[in-house]
């Protein structure tokens, strides 16, 4: 094909993502939650869905897409066809942990998908049963050193963010405690609230709960800031670990080959979402930080992410067929 030729084609592609563009969006666009509905990611989307659609003009839906951990929601974005009517919520497991989690994993958030927005940023939060001797982090630590394998913590199930909170809790500060997955975070609480386990480290939204309820003790929050839901309650870091920092987040994705042009109106979007005052303290509510990022910012912040957990995920020898 001659110079002119291809400069010709390049042209045309220009201009019909450019026309595209301008009538984008003409009819409502889905949101995909690779988790079930009810949890907090779910609610996360729902408040981020009814802003953003109303800055797009068009209504965003959610569906709820669950199953192995996330990646069979992840697949059928993937999957989508890359027109800006169909975006998914990415969080931490779904995009920088299962990667290294599943051994047939076949996703590649770098390949598959193109950033859009990270929209928020929420800790997990170091839960106590109500009689555990210890009433502080400190003590927790010192206790679990002079009675090493003696103490349990519970998760929501092997290689979650909560399983692996815990397995860099054990490597950050020397202690040795026994960890016992669940089918999920709620089956942990009841037996956390119970006197079954000693520790859980939980989402934030749902120990919250249980902590105004005086039904549990909170010991620290996992990221290097504080929670605006709990201000009061130390982190890891202030702790004397400056090196221990977890977090979930939310995240707006599309499908790779989504027109440039399509990601920026989104993007843009998805910013005055984050900017919106009653957006903000309906999120907030639910113990996040609320970012609103460019599609570059978002890609800096996704490979920091895929470096981060990689090694943990190795570390710990979690590992899903």
């Amino acid at each position: 094909m001659s110079r002119s030729a291809i400069l010709l084609a390049g042209l045309i592609v220009l201009l019909n993502d450019s026309a595209g563009a301008q009538e984008y969006p003409n009819q409502p666009i889905r949101l995909i939650v690779p988790f079930a509905a009810g949890g907090t990611t779910d609610l996360t989307g729902r408040i981020i869905a009814e802003r953003l659609g109303t800055e797009l003009g068009q209504q965003v839906v959610v569906e709820n897409i669950d199953g192995a951990g996330g990646t069979v929601g992840a697949e059928a974005a993937a999957r989508a066809r890359p027109d800006g009517y169909s975006l998914i919520l990415h969080v931490a497991s779904t995009s920088a942990i299962n990667p290294f989690l599943y051994t047939n994993n076949s996703l590649d958030i770098r390949e598959d998908f193109e950033p859009v927005s990270l929209m928020t940023r929420a800790p997990l939060i170091l839960l106590a049963r109500k009689s555990f001797p210890a009433q502080t982090v400190e003590d927790f630590i010192t206790l679990s050193r002079q009675n090493p394998g003696q103490f349990n913590y519970g998760s929501s199930g092997n290689g979650t963010i909560a399983h692996l909170s815990g397995a860099l809790l054990e490597r950050e500060t020397g202690i040795d405690i026994v960890h016992i997955p669940y089918r999920g975070g709620g089956p942990a609480m009841n037996d956390l609230i119970a006197g079954v386990i000693d520790i859980l480290i939980d989402n934030l939204p749902t120990g919250l709960v249980q902590v105004y309820a005086g039904n549990v003790k909170a010991l620290a929050i996992t990221s290097t800031t504080r929670s605006v839901a709990l201000p009061d309650l130390p982190t890891l870091a202030e702790s004397g670990y400056p090196n221990y920092n977890t977090y979930s987040w939310g995240a707006i994705y599309a499908p790779k080959g989504t027109p440039r042009l399509i990601i920026d109106i989104l993007a843009e979007a998805a910013i005055a979402t984050a900017r919106d005052p009653e957006t903000i303290v309906r999120l907030e509510g639910l113990g996040s930080e609320v970012i609103g990022t460019t599609p570059n910012e978002l890609a800096i912040f996704r490979d920091e992410m895929l470096d981060y957990w990689g090694p943990i995920v190795a570390a710990s020898g979690a590992r899903i067929e």
